[in-house]
This record gives C-alpha cells, sequence and structure tokens, in this order.
C-alpha cells in the first residue's frame, strides 16, 4: 500500500499514525503541495491523505483510512473518551493554532515544499484564512505563543498511552497528537511535562517524528 500525504497536514498526521502504529508495510509518499491535478486524477477532488490498496484502488478521509489500516492489522484503537473536548479545544484556539504553524510550514525543509509553486500555493490559500501575511503572524509570535502556553491549562488531564490503557493508542489520540506534534516546529513554545511525555510516547508509539529538531 502507498500512503500519500503531505509531512505538516494534521489529517495526514492521523493516517500516518495508523500506518506506524500497525507496523503494516505502507509506503509514505509525500507530494508537492500545488499538485492538485495529481490528487484529483486518484480520487476527483482535492484533498490528502491518499491511500492506495494493494488492489490499485484509492481511499480518502483521514478517519476511513485509520479505520482501514486497523482492520487490516486485525489491531483495534482505544474509543474516543474526551471528543467533545478536544473538539471544543481545537476550535477554540484554530487561530492561534494557524498563526504559530502556517508561517512555519514553509520554512522548515518540508517535502511537500520544495517547489516554489507549492509554497506559493500554500502561502495564498492560508494567508487567506489568516487575514494576514505570514510575516505579520510571525512577528506576533511572542502574543500567539503566551496564548498557547495559556492554552496547555486546558488539558491537564491528557495522559500518555501507557498510563491507564498499555500503550494503547485511541481515537483521542488520533484526533489531538497531530496538533500538539506540529507545535513541537515553533521555537520558544514551552510545553508542561506533561505534555512533553505524551508528545514524546505518542510519537515513538507511532513512529511520526516530532519537530523539535527543526522549530524556528
Amino acid at each position: 500500500m502507498k500512503l500519500y500525504v503531505f509531512d505538516h497536514c494534521p489529517f495526514c498526521i492521523k493516517a500516518m499514525m495508523a500506518a506506524g502504529y500497525t507496523r503494516l508495510p505502507v509506503t509514505q509518499c509525500i507530494i508537492d503541495n500545488h499538485d492538485v491535478a495529481r490528487r484529483e486524477a486518484m480520487i476527483g477532488y482535492n484533498a490528502v491523505p491518499i491511500l492506495e490498496k494493494d488492489d490499485g484502488s484509492f481511499m480518502a478521509e483521514s478517519a476511513d483510512i485509520v479505520q482501514y489500516l486497523m482492520e487490516c492489522s486485525g489491531d483495534s484503537l482505544a474509543p474516543a473518551r474526551h471528543a467533545e473536548a478536544l473538539s471544543h479545544w481545537l476550535e477554540a484556539h484554530q487561530h492561534t493554532l494557524w498563526s504559530l504553524l502556517f508561517p512555519r510550514d514553509v520554512q522548515l525543509p518540508l517535502p511537500e515544499f520544495r517547489q516554489p509553486e507549492s509554497i506559493a500555493y500554500f502561502t495564498a490559500n492560508k494567508t487567506a484564512m489568516l487575514g494576514c501575511s505570514f510575516a505579520r503572524a510571525l512577528a506576533d509570535s511572542p502574543e500567539y505563543i503566551a496564548k498557547m502556553e495559556a492554552a496547555f491549562a486546558g488539558l491537564d488531564w491528557l495522559q500518555p498511552p501507557s498510563r491507564r490503557r498499555d500503550s494503547r493508542l485511541s481515537w483521542d489520540d488520533i484526533q489531538l497528537f497531530p496538533t500538539l506534534r506540529n507545535l513541537t516546529m515553533v521555537k520558544g513554545l514551552n510545553f508542561p511535562a506533561a505534555l512533553d511525555a505524551y508528545l514524546n510516547e505518542v510519537s515513538a508509539l507511532c513512529r511520526v517524528a516530532l519537530y523539535r529538531e527543526l522549530a524556528c
């Protein structure tokens, strides 16, 4: 099987987590961010992640891909216990997250942005969502970092998988880890010790690397 993704995309990270967790023979393929035509040729519309199955057919939608990979492995995820709370937290801090992450996505040496056209495509789309330039958002980083560090208090209940669930991945992890993992690209952002432990453990469990060494 092949999994077509962007390394930075939270939805792609969900599928990457399942592939790494199950240890299935899935080849990860990074595609250019601006190559809409390639994605449309596979699934008929512009979206990632995309799973190419062994029979040559394609599957989209991250949750469906996660479920399919789990079924292929004969394993299952622990049920979500905090889905509503996590959705609320992510929504409440969405603009702060965007402001910290979007400008840095194109500053890191990520393979989906190796072409200038990919950077231009991403920048045009995401600055429209932000309502300001990446330069402006970066300049305001101290403000957004302070807001994000305060927001972490809303996750003070979070525990790593080794605590009370025998290192079993859950649907809550699939929902939250991608965002926390991407926040490791933000230089100067301080994570509480419990969140650090959570990130390290889920990263190892799913074989999805953190961005700490690339933080900017």
